[in-house]
């Protein structure tokens, strides 16, 4: 029951905020909604063995519907360079992957336009988490924790992705060269860390969706990287389901 009643105030939520935009976006909302809503109502009432061919093609055709409606809204000249999400509830109606992969397809293009490296996090064949790897050399002074211009730019389009896809959590992980005492850099790298989650929730992000702030120096280097020449320090969040 509760999951029903969480799918309808998700529908009457997104039907509500989507007042005053276009009704093409209007249309994306409120089918997005329906469709949310539809399936936490269905995983909550209809037996498991009685509906599961069913109710994965339902499923199947949602997804796909969603990912098309995305498509086109990209596409509009208005929202070129936008975040295009899915609103709260959708989780548990389209599932992590799916929720994920949709998250990935809308913010590869834009983070690589900023210098964020975009991966999928894959178990089993299923995508489990994205990791965004912000390129120290762009956004931090060799030694220093203070956000340089690009790299603060890094943080804004990386909080507007994280304010669209509202049911998702993060990681944040600050790296290091490993130049000097280790326990220096440590101390850097997590300073690094906090910087960022600060500016993450200058933009808007709420604090409880940040998980672990945590700084490893040069302990965990990129592959084929000698964290030695220069080229490991960095920022990275993880994003995962908030389930």
């Amino acid at each position: 029951m509760k999951q029903i009643i969480s799918g309808l105030l998700s529908l009457s939520l997104l039907s509500t905020i989507s007042c005053g935009l276009s009704d093409n976006t209007k249309r994306l909302i409120l089918s997005t909604s329906i469709g949310c809503g539809v399936g936490l109502a269905l995983g909550a009432v209809y037996d498991e063995s009685q509906r599961k061919k069913d109710t994965k093609d339902k499923k199947n055709n949602f997804q796909r519907q969603i990912k098309e409606s995305l498509a086109l809204e990209k596409k509009k000249p208005q929202n070129k360079g936008k975040i295009i999400g899915l609103g709260a509830g959708c989780l548990a109606g389209l599932g992590t992957g799916f929720y994920l992969n949709t998250m990935y397809d809308n913010m590869a293009e834009e983070m690589k336009k900023q210098g964020i490296k975009l991966e999928k996090v894959e178990r089993g064949g299923d995508t489990v988490a994205l990791t965004a790897s912000m390129d120290g050399g762009i956004a931090f002074e060799d030694g220093k924790a203070d956000l340089k211009g690009k790299g603060k730019e890094n943080i804004d389009k990386l909080a507007e992705a994280l304010a669209a896809y509202p049911e998702t959590k993060i990681n944040i992980s600050g790296h290091a060269n490993r130049t000097g005492a280790e326990d220096l850099n440590i101390r850097l790298s997590q300073d690094r860390a906090v910087t960022a989650k600060d500016a993450i929730i200058e933009n808007g992000v709420e604090g409880k969706r940040i998980g672990t702030v945590q700084g490893l120096g040069s302990s965990t280097p990129l592959k084929n990287v000698d964290p030695k020449d220069g080229s490991n320090r960095r920022v990275e969040v993880e994003i995962i389901p908030a389930s």
